[in-house]
């Protein structure tokens, strides 16, 4: 867990769910939605990360839809430049870290992806973390867990 911590130029550890929820407003980027074509134009370039996101857990924790499905992704656009990912917790490791940051360049450099733990679907979630190009903030649980199996 801590080589993947050293890619980040800012790592912040948040006590607990009411902390890290605090700290992504902080860090969410407000702004009017452009209008016209600026405004297609970033749909189509939330869409284009989107896909991107989803090739990435595809290909390394596993498929979105069906009955086996272990992650997914809210696909509504928002105007933020962030996208919401869920991950079962067994099917998450440090490396997604990484992964996540390295596609958050060039024309997804201003993006952030927001990475929702659960134990199971059913169950509330277990911890969170927020990726951006140079910035990680995870929950001190999450933090803990994945330095111990290291």
């Amino acid at each position: 867990m801590f080589q993947f911590l050293r890619a980040f130029r800012t790592v912040k550890i948040l006590t607990d769910d009411e902390a890290f929820w605090d700290f992504c407003d902080q860090m969410q980027t407000s702004k009017n939605t452009p209008v016209g074509s600026l405004a297609e134009a970033e749909y189509e370039l939330n869409f284009r990360v989107a896909v991107a996101i989803k090739d990435l857990l595809e290909r390394e924790v596993g498929p979105e839809e069906g009955a086996s499905k272990v992650q997914m992704q809210n696909w509504d656009w928002n105007d933020d430049r962030r996208r919401c990912i869920y991950i079962l917790r067994k099917t998450f490791h440090p490396a997604l870290l990484q992964q996540l940051q390295q596609l958050l360049s060039g024309d997804f450099a201003d993006f952030q992806v927001i990475v929702v733990l659960h134990d199971d679907w059913r169950s509330e979630p277990w911890g969170s973390l927020l990726i951006g190009a140079e910035t990680l903030a995870i929950q001190r649980n999450v933090a803990q867990a994945y330095a111990i199996a290291d």
